[in-house]
């Protein structure tokens, strides 16, 4: 198949990193983590850690992520979340894209409770989907839109047909490169280095505020005011109109079997 698929970079240790990384925290980073293995990389750079390093946190794109940033950050700032994009917040929270040479000795040693969070796979997949070329509210959707028009993407072809685009862009994505495929529709199992790193808590999407609550009563902190935080949405995304056929959950269920067979889904 000869059609366009956007993926991450394979390797990060360009001349312009280089050259930016005296000046700019975050290529900084990217350098850093390239003595990490390949497989390793993008999953530590989405590592946040609280200011009292209690809590150690792994975005897994589409479970949670920005509603558990926002409380995390609210938990070090006066129970107020941010008010920007938190995904870009260097200050109330300590971001691996910035702070990863401060996490990596807490990480290492395992000092933090350190947690994340999974979600039934199609749920996930369906969401992204929505996020990226329904609603079009996600920041990196440009990426995509056009090699999604190569496979057929047409806004005007309806939802249910173009979600069939969609897991096929996918699967072309996982064949070229299953491991640099967009991390928010990449496999849980590779997002979290399911085989590789050890967590107190993987909690579910589907139990998400008890599993919270949890998290932040391990970690010594069951007194910090959830009620307020759990009430609010941030970056929410509605469920998709079209109900989904046989076929495309069955395709679902093919391109993410590892995560239903690890998390188990």
């Amino acid at each position: 198949m000869d059609k366009p698929v956007f993926l991450l970079p394979t390797s990060q240790n360009t001349v312009l990193n280089r050259l930016l990384a005296p000046f700019f925290p975050r290529y900084k980073v990217l350098l850093e983590l390239e003595k990490q293995p390949p497989h390793l990389r993008g999953t530590l750079r989405n590592l946040i850690m609280t200011q009292d390093h209690r809590l150690l946190f792994l975005r897994n794109q589409k479970c949670a992520c920005t509603q558990t940033t926002q409380i995390l950050y609210a938990y070090a700032n006066h129970g107020e979340p941010h008010k920007g994009n938190v995904h870009r917040a260097d200050r109330g929270i300590l971001p691996a894209r910035y702070r990863w040479m401060e996490i990596k000795p807490y990480f290492e040693a395992h000092v933090p409770y350190f947690f994340t969070f999974v979600r039934h796979p199609e749920a996930r997949v369906r969401s992204a989907f929505r996020n990226f070329f329904v609603d079009q509210t996600n920041i990196a959707r440009h990426k995509h839109m056009g090699p999604m028009r190569a496979h057929g993407f047409d806004p005007a072809q309806g939802e249910a047909r173009n979600f069939d685009v969609f897991l096929d862009y996918i699967a072309h994505s996982f064949e070229l490169d299953r491991l640099n495929t967009d991390t928010h529709w990449r496999l849980q199992t590779d997002n979290i280095a399911f085989r590789d790193i050890t967590y107190d808590h993987i909690g579910r999407v589907e139990n998400y505020e008890a599993d919270l609550r949890h998290v932040f009563a391990q970690a010594g902190a069951a007194d910090f005011p959830l009620d307020a935080l759990l009430a609010r949405r941030f970056n929410s995304t509605a469920s998709a109109r079209a109900d989904i056929t046989p076929e495309q959950r069955r395709k679902i269920e093919t391109l993410y079997a590892p995560d239903y067979e690890a998390l188990g889904y």
